[in-house]
Order: structure tokens, then sequence, then C-alpha cells
């Protein structure tokens, strides 16, 4: 090889190391690359690109509160993607969704916090102002949009208030797109009447899209559930799962932390324990016994 194609070799290595071909901001996935550092796996609530960005603040700060120790965030294609992953025992911490969290359990995983508060932690059927609904029976037979099967607050509690609300939605009239401003986004330019999505997905959605929001307007808003866990696999040191709890527990209160970075309030939690979803688990039954659930969401051994 010449000097010139060696020169030029050299700078492209640099350039590529310098992270010019790539999105500083955004990973795709978590890559474990020493013993200390752990993998941290919130659910697909957002697109993929949205949560890293969500969710690196969060792992940057358990860093600083707990030396020695990297966190990489994992990202995950969809629900099925990350309910999968909890059966792989992919993942050491995650930050799943109540029915997700109550199925890691079934795979070695333990509760050490919680997101809050439960009181966000519903859903809303929403639509376009100009449809004028007023009752869910106007909803029948019409295309509505959901995140997924087993999105709790954005797909499960909005069904369940239908069908408590005398509207059986059928399967051929509903669209599951992946994302809470998918769903939304559907519902704004008329493919769907109407979409499930979470209280705090759709205030995160009106504050980034308002002159969109104002043409826009929410039906009815569901009761509230314990809000997504904190999960650890069984074989994370105990003390450093102790450490992760109580540093995520404090930190809506760290007033050297720039709070302002929070779009969709990752910063809230508190300590809990399995027994905290016991309030899931009767939902879950009852969801059962009115609806069905999809095989993929029985759980073998309810607790």
């Amino acid at each position: 090889m010449n000097i010139a194609c060696r020169v030029l070799s050299f700078v492209l290595i640099l350039i590529f190391n310098s992270g010019a071909f790539a999105d500083s901001a955004y990973k795709p996935s978590g890559v474990v690359t020493a013993e200390n550092t752990y993998i941290l796996a919130p659910h697909p609530n957002l697109n993929p690109q949205d949560l890293y960005t969500a969710y690196e603040p969060v792992a940057r700060y358990l860093e600083r509160k707990i030396p020695g120790v990297r966190f990489s965030i994992e990202t995950s294609r969809d629900y099925p993607d990350y309910e999968a992953k909890i059966a792989a025992r992919h993942f050491h911490f995650g930050i799943p969704n109540p029915f997700q969290t109550t199925l890691s359990l079934e795979h070695g995983y333990r509760v050490i916090a919680k997101m809050t508060p439960d009181e966000v932690f519903r859903g809303l059927m929403v639509a376009r102002k100009d449809s004028k609904l007023r009752s869910p029976s106007e909803l029948a037979g019409k295309p509505l949009c959901f995140i997924s099967p087993s999105a709790v607050a954005a797909t499960m509690l909005p069904l369940l208030y239908l069908h408590e609300h005398g509207l059986n939605v059928t399967e051929n009239q509903v669209k599951y797109v992946g994302s809470p401003f998918s769903a939304i986004m559907n519902v704004y330019t008329g493919n769907s009447l109407a979409c499930g999505v979470s209280v705090r997905q759709w205030r995160a959605w009106k504050r980034d899209n308002a002159d969109k929001a104002r043409q826009m307007d929410t039906l009815w808003m569901t009761r509230s559930l314990p809000n997504n866990g904190v999960i650890a696999r069984d074989d994370v040191p105990v003390e450093l799962a102790q450490k992760v709890a109580a540093a995520l527990a404090g930190m809506d209160r760290d007033k050297t932390l720039d709070q302002k970075q929070f779009k969709f309030n990752q910063n809230h939690y508190a300590h809990a324990d399995a027994k905290t979803y016991k309030p899931f688990l009767d939902f879950l039954k009852r969801y059962d016994q009115k609806i069905g659930l999809p095989p993929s969401m029985k759980l073998r051994n309810p607790r």
C-alpha cells in the first residue's frame, strides 16, 4: 500500500471512531462490554430512538450514584420482542409495564422499585374533535387503533372500559401500530376514528404538538393501576439491586439533577416488590373473564 493510501485509511479510521458516521444520541441495543456493565431495558412504549433518548439520562444518573458500574440502554422493536427478552433473561435490569413486570417473576426477575405516581397510569380514548363522539356505542364497527395487545394503560384499560360501558370491540376493527404517537397520528389523519393511549403519553404528545392537539379531544378516562415496575435479574448482586432502587427512589428529589430533561416523567420512582402488583393481577383476571387474554399473556403461576 502506498503512502497516500495509508494516510487515507488512517484518516477514515479516525473519522469513524470519532462518531462522525453515527448518531451519538441513539443506540438501538445494549452491548455488555465488561463485567461491571449491566443492561437496562425500558419497555418499548416509545419508538427505539425516543426510548433511548428518554432513558439515557437515567442510566447516566445511576452511574454517578453507583461508582464503578456502567449501564447500557437496550431498546426493543415492540412489546413481543421485549417480552421475548424477558423470557430469555436477556437483560439485567428492566422497566417493564405491569404485565411484563408480573411476567418477569416467572423468569427469575424480582421487583425492586416502580415508577410513580400511579394516578397517571390510566388509559384514555382519544378522537378528533370533529368526530363529535359522545358514547362508546358510537365506536361500534369503526376502525380503532392501539399500541399493542399487552400495552396495559394504552390498550387493555381502554378496552375493558369500553366493554364495561356496553361496547364489545371486535378483532377486525382494531389495528396495532406499535407506538403511542403512531396511534394518535392515525386518529389525527383520519385513518382511525379513535385510539387508546396512556395519560402520560397523551400529555407528552400534546406538549410537543400543540397545534395538532387543538384538533383532538379526550373521550373517556379509565381507572388507574400500579405503574411500571423496575426489575432486577436474580443473578444481579442484591447489594447492587438495592443501590439501584435507592438511587431511583431519590431521583426526583435530587437538587443537583436537571429534572426538566425528563420529558416522560421517567425520573419518578418508589420502592416496590412483587406484592405491589396484586391489584394488577386482579385486573388481569377481570380482563380475562370479560374480554379474554391472548395466549401469550396467560401467566403460568399468577400470584
